[in-house]
């Protein structure tokens, strides 16, 4: 039944027999080194391949950054909008919950009446816009 080694009352029921492949068997500098050959997408595919992969991946700092680069440019679109997202990272954040339109006053004068009535409009809208009674500014 048993034919490697002898069988003691148990054994095989608390022993978990871990199956390891060629690379996470490797020590981590020597995994880190296969790892760097690879180009982006071969990286990406590599993390999201195996478990034990992508932990070996993601401890490198290097190696984490070439991801990180990599699936931002697939995110926004491309590899120029990604390096522009990446400069510019702090003034995106720091202007994302603004508007970027400041509302501003204007003035509204009735034709008839020689009053003026303050309106509250966004900068970015300078049209000019003619009804019967009020001109826009």
């Amino acid at each position: 039944m048993y034919s490697s080694g002898i069988f003691v009352f148990g054994a095989k029921t608390f022993y978990k027999e871990t199956k390891r492949d060629a690379i996470s068997a490797l020590p981590l500098e020597m995994s880190w080194k296969i790892f760097s050959y690879l180009d982006d997408t071969s990286l990406q595919i590599a993390a999201r391949t195996h478990k034990t992969w992508a932990r070996i991946i993601l401890s490198n700092k290097k190696l984490r950054n070439r991801l990180n680069k990599f699936e931002l440019a697939i995110k926004l679109g491309s590899e120029s909008l990604a390096k522009f997202y990446r400069k510019n990272k702090r003034k995106l954040r720091k202007e994302k919950g603004k508007n970027y339109l400041p509302v501003g006053e204007t003035m509204a004068t009735h034709k008839l009446v020689e009053e003026t009535i303050l309106r509250y409009k966004r900068r970015g809208e300078e049209i000019t816009v003619y009804s019967k009674r009020y001109k826009l500014l």
